[in-house]
């Protein structure tokens, strides 16, 4: 199997970059090798490294650990790695982060970035830009499953005028159709050209008689709107859900963009969650730890018995197969591990003490110990 590729590499860093240097160079190359942006074969395998890199890395618990192991860290408990992408499984990061918006806002197709980029006005079909919003889940609705209302405001299609921003479409008369300026100037330094979009008809060369109130010209107005999202059960903190057409309206004919769900779960008070796997603590006294007992443990639904076998050592940790969370897409399950933690009685009866004490003389380790000091003075003497 081939070696995986450094992360730090992989983003174009040096070893030990801060955080926010790896924040700043991700956000840089997700721009470049985005499948939305980069059709080119290879950019979205490339894009999925520069995730993976980037999930280990922005976290400073999981960039602790690779700083010291490198990739054997990712056998450590909680260093939750890639999860996947694309469909249900999700990914995770910051959509608004990368492409300039904040939380909840929205994220343009090719065209809205060419038109920022170049000051022009693409003159044919243009999809819509993405949204984004954010629900939070509980511990319950997340491993179970639920359905969710959202609100967002949209632009959609102006209904009145059908998109088209109103009637009587003609030739613009300041640039003449042309949606662009071109200015010629002479300088001491020689004869220079400089392009600029038409303010008048927005570069697309077209002008309207009539312009349509309800949306002032633009085709396309705001809207509020509610939608119901079907949360699928196993779905995890930073996985998002992608609703097809639910973004914000095309504009010429270009098709509507999408609506990126992106969860955040809250933690439980009996479980900690790992991926797939949970975690849990019980406790189980002294008694039970040595001569062992039926334990009843608690799963997502009802209980499971696990055996305790006598002498049993406080941390030590059963595993119940299958106990776990759904895994998104599939029918199986992760697991659950028990840690059962011994405690000792802090008070004790009279009746306990005496019980104890004649443990203690059966047991015979404070000979041993007498022993073990006996042998190891002898051997510095």
């Amino acid at each position: 199997m081939a070696e995986k590729q450094d992360y730090y590499d992989i983003l174009g860093l040096n070893k030990g970059a801060s955080v926010n240097e790896v924040k700043a160079a991700y956000k840089k190359l997700a721009k470049k090798y985005h499948p939305d942006l980069n059709k080119d074969a290879g950019a979205e395998n490339k894009f999925k490294e520069l995730l993976e890199a980037y999930q280990v890395l922005s976290d400073p618990q999981k960039k602790s650990n690779y700083d010291q192991f490198g990739h054997a860290a990712e056998g450590f408990q909680g260093f939750q790695g890639f999860r996947g992408f694309g469909g249900t499984r999700g990914f995770d990061f910051d959509f608004g982060d990368i492409f300039g918006g904040s939380g909840g806002g929205s994220f343009g197709g090719i065209d809205e970035i060419l038109r920022q980029a170049f000051g022009g006005r693409a003159r044919g079909p243009a999809r819509g830009a993405n949204l984004r919003i954010d629900v939070n889940l509980s511990f319950e609705e997340a491993v179970f499953g639920t359905e969710k209302t959202v609100h967002i405001t949209r632009i959609e299609e102006c209904k009145t005028c059908k998109g088209k921003g109103g009637s009587g479409e003609e030739s613009c008369s300041q640039c003449h159709g042309k949606g662009v300026f071109i200015q010629t100037k002479r300088t001491p330094f020689g004869v220079f050209q400089t392009q600029s979009t038409c303010p008048k008809c927005a570069g697309s060369g077209k002008t309207l008689k009539n312009v349509c109130k309800k949306c002032d010209g633009r085709g396309r107005k705001k809207a509020r709107k509610e939608i119901r999202v079907k949360i699928p059960a196993g779905i995890n903190s930073g996985n998002h859900l992608r609703m097809h057409g639910e973004g914000n309206a095309g504009m010429r004919g270009g098709p509507d963009g999408d609506l990126f769900v992106v969860a955040f779960v809250e933690d439980d008070e009996v479980f900690k969650r790992d991926g797939f796997d949970l975690y849990a603590e019980m406790p189980i006294s002294f008694a039970e730890a040595a001569m062992g007992t039926n334990l009843e443990a608690p799963i997502l639904k009802g209980e499971a018995v696990i055996k305790i076998p006598a002498g049993t050592q406080t941390g030590t940790i059963f595993r119940l197969k299958g106990k776990g969370v759904k895994k998104l897409g599939e029918s199986s399950h992760g697991d659950e591990y028990v840690k059962v933690i011994v405690q000792t009685p802090k008070k004790m009866s009279k009746k306990q003490k005496t019980l104890f004490e004649e443990i203690a003389k059966e047991e015979g380790l404070q000979k041993e110990r007498r022993g073990f000091f006996e042998r190891l003075k002898k051997k510095f003497d």
